[in-house]
């Protein structure tokens, strides 16, 4: 393991895929769960890393979120919760963090929207996200995988069916088109336009 992953904290996030959004909600009620927002357009532009200071699996962002605005280094270099890690920092300004990533060599590769709620269950995250074009699926996360796994219980998530990375993999295994073609080919991935993974199936054919 490189220094620079040394440093990153694991991120203790499962996903489950293709829920109903309404059986989830009411599951967090049941469970005295605290609505931390509701849901709300999510915007965010992804980078890739500065040549020669590449990580395997991992990208940068800056993200427009309910309450903040965060720049993160993000790395997903495996399919177990502990492969999943993060460095997150909180700004005040998106523009001038794209300004700063693209002034360090970081190149932009995709402007992206989600759809996003959050709810807090003592203290794991559990959150309702939509992307354009696929099913929404949950994220619940944790200081522990313990704790990840108790609260999906709780939900009536099945944990051995947990999903654990990003959204382009449950794209790429939805329409049955490389990772790669989403995150290095896909610039724009928002609601309301043309489906660009029908695209990029049409033209693999």
């Amino acid at each position: 393991m490189t220094d620079s992953k040394r440093k990153l904290q694991i991120e203790y996030e499962a996903t489950f895929k293709n829920v109903d959004k309404g059986r989830i909600r009411e599951k967090l009620k049941k469970n005295g769960a605290k609505l931390v927002y509701p849901e709300f357009l999510q915007k965010r532009t992804v980078f890739h890393l500065p040549r020669g200071h590449e990580i395997k699996g991992a990208w940068l962002r800056t993200r427009k979120e309910a309450d903040r605005i965060t720049m993160s280094l993000k790395v997903v270099d495996g399919s177990n919760i502990k492969d999943q890690k993060e460095i997150c920092l909180k700004i005040d300004d998106y523009k001038q963090a794209e300004l700063f990533l693209t002034s360090i060599g970081c190149i932009k590769k995709a402007y992206q929207e989600n759809k996003r709620e959050k709810w807090l269950l003592g203290d794991v995250e559990i959150t309702i996200e939509e992307w354009p074009f696929l099913e929404p699926y949950v994220e619940v996360e944790g200081k522990s995988e313990e704790a990840v796994r108790e609260v999906s219980k709780k939900l009536g998530l099945d944990y051995g069916k947990a999903f654990f990375g990003s959204a382009d993999s449950i794209i790429g295994e939805k329409y049955g088109i490389p990772v790669n073609l989403i995150n290095d080919h896909t610039p724009l991935i928002v609601f309301g336009e043309g489906n660009p993974f029908l695209v990029h199936l049409k033209n693999k054919k």
